[in-house]
């Protein structure tokens, strides 16, 4: 995650900036710290940021100068003030959080901790969102006897057959194609499907459940069960974290 800190005293920055590298390090690769409206708004049209934590008042202006800019991504803006007349004004815009200073080290933990949830569930939603639209589009079969348009939504998982792949349909229709299942990997990269072993690939809208046990492996809404291979594992659980875990 990139993160933008806007605040006209440079200690204030500073910890701020101490703060997120000591307890979220991880989570943000990006910290770019401005002191006025005018630097943030050309960071903001630089980067793309998925956090804000901005003081309010600056000598003259407010950072509510910068709002119209990033006004769809109000949600994910955290006033940090000394000055609580403004709270009525954050509330207003809908901000994430609004936090008074003296910076109180649980309370902003708290915060941006709550923030962080708020932004990979947020990305998660639209992962899914944006996996249904492109399933939307139509992949063209060439079967042995026939050529046949389906829907990626109707497609539960493939199974390499030798130089052929079985595309296994909603219902347990199967379709035999004339084609290896590694055209398949890269075709439908970016639409929700995983190769999880030499032999599979998935529809990961499809699966029905995880387990665990005894190694990993996933059951699909068509009641098949499938084995994740163990060097293919730790990618499928970053996959599945990253894109569709709740």
């Amino acid at each position: 995650m990139k993160v933008l800190i806007l605040d006209d005293d440079k200690r204030i920055c500073n910890l701020i900036k101490s703060l997120l590298e000591n307890y979220f390090g991880k989570t943000f690769e990006t910290i770019d710290v401005v002191s006025n409206s005018k630097d943030a708004i050309n960071a903001i049209q630089r980067t793309t940021y998925q956090l804000f934590l901005f003081d309010i008042h600056l000598g003259k202006d407010t950072s509510f100068d910068v709002f119209n800019t990033i006004e769809k991504n109000k949600e994910k803006i955290i006033f940090i003030t000394g000055h609580e007349k403004y709270a009525l004004n954050a509330i207003k815009v809908e901000a994430l959080d609004y936090i008074l200073k003296p910076i109180q080290t649980q309370e902003f933990k708290t915060s941006i901790e709550k923030a962080i949830n708020k932004i990979k569930q947020e990305s998660k939603d639209n992962s899914v969102h944006e996996f249904s639209k492109k399933q939307e589009n139509s992949l063209m079969l060439k079967a042995i006897e026939n050529i046949k348009l389906i829907k990626l939504n109707e497609i539960v998982y493939l199974e390499a057959s030798g130089a052929y792949t079985d595309v296994y349909l909603n219902d347990n229709i199967k379709i035999t194609v004339t084609k290896h299942l590694k055209d398949f990997e890269n075709k439908l990269e970016g639409t929700g499907f995983f190769r999880v072993h030499n032999s599979f690939i998935i529809n990961t809208l499809k699966m029905k459940s995880i387990s665990k046990k005894d190694g990993l492996t996933v059951e699909m809404n068509s009641q098949k069960t499938i084995v994740i291979s163990s060097r293919r594992k730790d990618e499928f659980m970053n996959f599945i974290k990253q894109h569709l875990e709740i």
